[in-house]
């Protein structure tokens, strides 16, 4: 089981654990961390998943690498092990660089970029996690969301900061 510590509406720690998805907690306004990476390549193309048809929340969707942090992470331990169990790529910490914090139903969001060439015919995914990544343009993520398949609530919190990244190479 999981546990992450509890955010008050401000996004600060209020010294409470909760386990992960207890809608009591969510209930009485609080939040938890989540942490979304976001790999741009030398081509400015940015990495993006397939969500498995397992999934809890919004399955078979295209989404960014990314979850909760548990107790005892940050949010950049996070997107560590998040790539690793996911895509099973090795992410360094020095290489992420913070873009925004935002908030979006019940989780606060640390989003990072990384400028890197992953090779995706190398990676191995994690069954019940992704079923597919590619490499996207800035406009092929914009038609998905369009589409209605990609994630909710994160595009339109990010997209500006991504598109800065790109166009300041």
């Amino acid at each position: 089981m999981e546990y992450w510590d509890v955010l008050d509406e401000n996004g600060n720690p209020t010294g409470e654990i909760m386990k992960k998805y207890d809608e009591k907690v969510f209930e009485r306004g609080l939040y938890h961390l989540g942490s979304d990476l976001w790999p741009i390549n030398s081509e400015n193309k940015i990495l993006i998943q397939k969500r498995s048809s397992q999934k809890r929340l919004e399955p078979n969707v295209w989404a960014m690498t990314g979850g909760s942090v548990i107790v005892g992470e940050n949010s950049k331990q996070t997107i560590i092990r998040e790539s690793k169990e996911e895509l099973d790529i090795n992410v360094n910490c020095d290489d992420l660089k913070l873009i925004t914090r935002f908030k979006t139903g019940n989780v606060w969001i640390d989003t990072y970029i990384i400028k890197k060439d992953y090779d995706i015919s190398e990676m191995k995914f994690k069954e019940d996690e992704v079923s597919e990544v590619k490499w996207a343009s800035f406009e092929e993520i914009d038609d998905l969301v369009n589409k209605g398949q990609f994630i909710k609530h994160r595009w339109e919190f990010v997209s500006k900061f991504l598109k800065n990244e790109i166009e300041n190479k």
